[in-house]
């Protein structure tokens, strides 16, 4: 047996010293059920407020999803397959790094293939599509610079050529206005009054085809209306905005949204509009033809029972449900949680053509379309892990921002599955109770916060009431599972900010647990233990990480991933992305690993946006050497990274401790390293008790202190699943 020891001490030390590899794959087989109902795409990442898009991904000729989310700044794909929406995260690469607060799909060069719209900072630019039949999707700039990078698109205008000049929060409709089968623009006006530009495409008049841009400004006052504000319209001939305001002041910011449709099929387009400030949206019939188009009324959608997003309602048109008629999802248009009251559970509402292409009708289907199908806890969702009821498989809970109008809470899903095949099932919203704190922006993670050796749960909240930062624990009372006695939660000595991430871990091995802080500013901060938990900075810019503008709102896990001996860290950005720091606490010169996870299509290993800011969990899930991870986002979702290739653990746990023998004189404590969480205690040889019990996490060194110990033979007894099993270890 001591054997057999020996020669794992040995694979672990020369697996320290090969290239590390960390190749993950996004993994959406693990089953999750939610009131009796099995999930459809449980692990598809979320939705907050995303610009609907069809588009076909992959070649079959059937229209797939195309779904950009404003919150997260990230395409979102799902496939068609056979009537029914799959998510297909590796098409999300395929799209140009350029996409930015809005996408609109529309085929600019009439080739039957609809080519990207989307914001710069110089107004709008676009990629034309240049996929081949049976080859993957890819785009090239329209209009490209020397450098191959798209220039804004231009419009003639009374001077001569002019950027088209649109809000970072407007969305322009990008359509065939005038009914001559080319691509025209309308545009609020970028400054002054709340009137419509339009940009008319004369590739048809000119050329007598419909293949490019040829775009000059006809007018500043499209339709003749004027928003004046949240609801009120001055239309041509009536009452001005200061007489419909009673002497108020015009308003004219906020961002604003034109979407074109033909609703009534009278040849005309009218215009579905809304406004940043506003909760409802709005309808503009119009009378006129869309040559001259005439508007005199403004109407909410639906005339009964307006919908109320709260803030800034943007449709799009369609077909979502596989029948041919365009049907309407509404989102809210926003990058930011803007009030405790925006339902980001439900804030895709799905409107089905219930009528004919000749004369459509509306109905209100749900209010959670792709949601209901996904684990969606709002915004903001923070995963852990742990084995909650000790039966031997990874529990999973998940906290988020805020409940619509509520407090934070605390989702619980059990393992119904096992230790090699999860599966897991809601068991309640609001574990413990935790939306009596009656706070907001929860985070989570499970550690040993009072030195008992008992993983505690951890949680960090912002009070409603103060809107003060607090972190707490709830003491946990066993090894192996969680079972509270003492249900107060305990303050915890530390300070932060409310968009700063905390993670709780030994950093420098000395047996108390420290603390490492993603700073709003980019930093990652080194808070030393210093005993009875208080903390003291160490390090203001640990691993190099010091303030940065290319990254802020770091999140950390650590665990050894790659099953090499040496525990790695993982920092996630408010971009989404996610780097590993290979043996973090050995590496003198580390660098950060981003691609690693395997694009399926293009056979690449990339960094890929999971979400915005993003929080990574840790736990074996698969009964494997090397574990999962679990990424939380700023879209309430979830998404699974499995590592490709894991070896399968062995039926019996391996441990090691080391060094063995250790000298009293040396000050560093002795590591326990176990290939499964599992708990340890000291006997002498007569069998006398000689330390606390300490629960070892899976995949990394465990440091006890032992230089107190009678120099001697001892005997580890671990427990792991109600079995024991010792091992010898000599200190002298």
């Amino acid at each position: 047996m001591l054997e057999k020891w020996k020669l794992f001490g040995l694979f672990l030390l020369s697996s320290a010293v090969a290239e590390a590899q960390f190749n993950y794959s996004v993994d959406q087989s693990i089953p999750v059920e939610i009131d009796n109902k099995q999930l459809v795409m449980p692990w598809a990442g979320g939705l907050n407020a995303a610009h609907t898009n069809t588009l076909d991904l992959n070649g079959d000729s059937k229209l797939d999803l195309v779904l950009f989310d404003r919150t997260a700044n990230k395409v979102i794909t799902y496939l068609n397959q056979n009537g029914q929406y799959v998510y297909a995260p590796d098409y999300e690469s395929l799209f140009p790094k350029e996409v930015d607060q809005w996408l609109l799909l529309r085929d600019l060069n009439c080739d039957g293939k609809k080519d990207i719209f989307t914001s710069n900072p110089l107004g709008i630019i676009a990629f034309v599509n240049t996929t081949k039949p049976g080859g993957s999707l890819s785009w090239r700039p329209f209009n490209p610079n020397a450098q191959n990078i798209p220039r804004a698109l231009l419009t003639k205008g009374f001077s001569g050529p002019i950027n088209i000049k649109v809000n970072a929060a407007d969305i322009p409709a990008i359509d065939d206005v005038d009914g001559d089968g080319d691509l025209d623009i309308l545009n609020f006006y970028f400054i002054g009054p709340g009137t419509v530009e339009y940009h008319q495409n004369f590739a048809m008049e000119n050329t007598g085809r419909c293949d490019s841009l040829q775009l000059q400004r006809v007018s500043q006052n499209w339709g003749g209306f004027t928003e004046c504000a949240c609801g009120v319209v001055a239309f041509e001939g009536g009452k001005t905005c200061t007489e419909l305001l009673s002497g108020g002041r015009t308003q004219h910011n906020g961002g604003k949204a034109l979407v074109l449709t033909d609703i009534n099929n009278d040849g005309a387009k009218d215009v579905f509009f809304s406004e940043e400030t506003c909760s409802t949206l709005y309808l503009l019939n119009n009378l006129g033809t869309s040559s001259v188009p005439v508007f005199t009324s403004l109407s909410s959608f639906p005339t009964t029972n307006p919908l109320n997003l709260l803030a800034y309602p943007v449709p799009a048109l369609e077909d979502i449900d596989f029948d041919g008629l365009k049907d309407i999802i509404v989102s809210p248009n926003i990058s930011v949680r803007e009030y405790f009251g925006t339902n980001f559970q439900n804030s895709m509402m799905q409107f089905k053509n219930t009528g004919t292409q000749q004369a459509a009708q509306f109905s209100f289907v749900k209010s959670n379309f792709l949601q209901s199908e996904m684990i969606d806890v709002g915004d903001f969702s923070v995963p852990a892990l742990f084995d909650y009821d000790g039966d031997g498989d990874q529990d999973l809970f998940v906290s988020n921002y805020v409940k619509t109008n509520l407090s934070s809470q605390i989702y619980q899903f059990e393992n119904v599955g096992t230790a090699s095949s999860p599966s897991f099932k809601l068991v309640t919203e609001n574990f413990f109770q935790f939306s009596a704190l009656n706070a907001y922006n929860m985070k989570i993670q499970f550690a040993d916060m009072n030195r008992d050796a008992k993983p505690d749960l951890v949680l960090s909240y912002t009070s409603r009431n103060s809107r003060t930062v607090k972190m707490s624990y709830l003491a946990n009372s066993s090894f192996d599972k969680f079972i509270v006695t003492d249900p107060v939660i305990k303050p915890v000595d530390f300070t932060f900010e409310e968009s700063e991430n905390w993670l709780v871990i030994d950093v420098n091995q000395d047996g108390l647990n420290d603390i490492l802080l993603g700073t709003g500013t980019g930093a990652l901060e080194f808070w030393k233990n210093d005993g009875n938990t208080r903390f003291s900075l160490s390090n203001p810019s640990y691993l190099g990480l010091a303030t940065s503008t290319s990254r802020q709102n770091l999140a950390m896990a650590v665990a050894d991933l790659d099953a090499d001996g040496g525990a790695d860290l993982i920092v996630a950005n408010q971009e989404g992305v996610l780097s590993i720091y290979d043996n973090f606490r050995t590496s003198s010169t580390p660098n950060g690993i981003t691609s690693i996870i395997n694009n399926k299509i293009t056979n690449q290993y990339e960094s890929r946006n999971l979400g915005g800011r993003v929080w990574p969990t840790i736990g074996n899930l698969y009964n494997t050497q090397q574990p999962t991870l679990i990424v939380g986002n700023t879209l309430g979702g979830l998404m699974v990274l499995k590592f490709e290739d894991a070896a399968e653990l062995p039926a019996e746990p391996e441990v090691t401790i080391f060094p063995n023998p250790i000298s009293r004189a040396i000050t560093k404590p002795i590591n326990i390293r176990a290939d499964r969480a599992m708990s340890v205690q000291f006997y002498s040889m007569l069998g006398q008790k000689m330390s606390s019990s300490y629960f070892v996490p899976a995949n990394e060194d465990y440091p006890i202190n032992v230089n107190l110990l009678p120099a001697g033979i001892y005997i580890a007894q671990f427990t792991w699943k109600g079995k024991v099993f010792t091992k010898r270890f000599i200190v002298n």
